[in-house]
């Protein structure tokens, strides 16, 4: 009797991981389809981190000389870390914009909402935009890098600007450019250096466009950053 029981439950987990494994397979038909980037389930697997995926990933992106962030992130990138670090700048831009309006204006305190819409709108361009032109042009390079394992190299590379909104409140020009030229700095060491495997495998020339390309789309993202919404003017 025991191991007639025995038998039968093997069988009905048998049955049980044939009827997971087929039903895997249809969900995966369904995400390959036509228009599948269109459905939920397309973006599902882009969320399977954890928190302390999350911050490991984060704490990556302030050691630009340590090249493991794309083999940490090649197997499962995300696009939650880029979505919430970029939900968390337009929180602190408007944060620290208004309470140095406020500062300046002792009289007149009021609170501006519109620093919501135009962060909100410049920052998921760039966050989005960018890498996707970036991921194009590579792989018409020759690189082999997905899109979305560009989008969170990409992405993840901007928390280098939380800190620096944070200073951002103290209204001293030298002080503000130094901070901005450490984020350039450190941004573009980071994506360069954990880039460096993939660009090592091309030929010299298209190494040079890609890393020129970096390069530009860093110092433009941190001049266009100081110059729109930290652009104090001193007496």
């Amino acid at each position: 009797m025991d191991f007639g029981i025995q038998n039968q439950t093997d069988e009905q987990q048998q049955a049980n991981k044939e009827s997971s494994n087929q039903n895997v397979n249809e969900g995966n038909k369904k995400q390959t389809g036509f228009c599948a980037f269109l459905t939920v389930e397309f973006y599902t697997p882009y969320f399977n981190v954890t928190e302390t995926d999350v911050i490991q990933r984060i704490q990556g992106t302030f050691l630009p000389l340590k090249p493991d962030f794309l083999n940490l992130i090649r197997g499962n990138p995300d696009l939650w870390g880029p979505i919430w670090i970029n939900a968390t700048l337009i929180f602190m831009i408007t944060a620290i914009a208004n309470l140095r309006q406020i500062d300046e204006e002792k009289e007149n305190q009021s609170f501006v909402i519109s620093y919501v819409p135009q962060a909100t709108a410049l920052l998921y361009i760039i966050a989005f935009g960018t890498p996707l032109v970036l991921a194009a042009v590579m792989k018409f390079l020759g690189v082999d890098l997905s899109f979305f394992q560009t989008i969170c190299l990409y992405g993840y590379s901007m928390s280098t600007l939380l800190p620096i909104t944070i200073l951002c409140y103290f209204q001293n020009e030298l002080f503000l450019w130094l901070i901005i030229v450490y984020g350039f700095a450190n941004s573009s060491l980071f994506l360069i250096i954990n880039l460096k495997e993939e660009l090592d495998k091309l030929q010299i020339q298209k190494k040079y466009i890609i890393i020129g390309i970096v390069v530009t789309m860093q110092l433009s993202l941190y001049l266009f950053y100081k110059l729109v919404f930290f652009s104090y003017v001193t007496e």
